[in-house]
């Protein structure tokens, strides 16, 4: 319970934490990971950009523009692109750490580039946070997301400078 802390009330106001940083879901794409790993010299694993929910079968960084989504009769909002930490330059078997993935990312995931119209141009950006809108309420008691379960996007935004950041 002492760990319990809100959510940026900016993003997702009524919302509740406790170990993770920002917010509660990150959400990523396989097609994301593969589409940097080509620009890569040496590949990294989605393990680097630790997303409790990574899906398949969609556009690169399509995940950016979701804004509604239905997971097994749980409905999320993806309230803030996740800008990067240091932890992705961190190898995650060895502890090391390195410049990539972030100076790859600088150069077409920063906010300069994908966000000319927002603050915070220097950030690298990779996923999405999302809230569960059950989860302020009894009625997401019992319900769990599992690997396999399918995707709908009811909703999206228009553009990348829509989402915020």
């Amino acid at each position: 319970e002492s760990e319990i802390r809100p959510t940026n009330p900016e993003y997702a106001q009524g919302y509740k934490i406790t170990f993770t940083d920002c917010f509660p879901f990150l959400i990523a794409s396989q097609g994301s990971l593969d589409a940097l790993n080509e620009l890569l010299k040496e590949p990294v694993p989605i393990n680097r950009f630790r997303p409790n929910i990574l899906v398949d079968g969609c556009h690169p960084y399509a995940e950016d523009l979701w804004k509604t989504m239905k997971i097994n009769k749980l409905t999320f909002d993806g309230v803030k692109l996740c800008d990067r930490c240091k932890v992705p330059t961190i190898n995650q078997e060895n502890g090391i750490p390195g410049s990539e993935p972030t100076e790859t990312m600088l150069t077409f995931r920063s906010g300069e580039v994908i966000r000319p119209s927002h603050k915070n141009k220097q950030k690298v950006y990779f996923g999405q946070n999302l809230v569960c809108k059950e989860s302020v309420s009894a009625k997401g008691k019992g319900r769990i997301v599992k690997v396999g379960d399918p995707v709908y996007v009811l909703q999206t935004y228009p553009c990348s400078d829509e989402v915020p950041a």
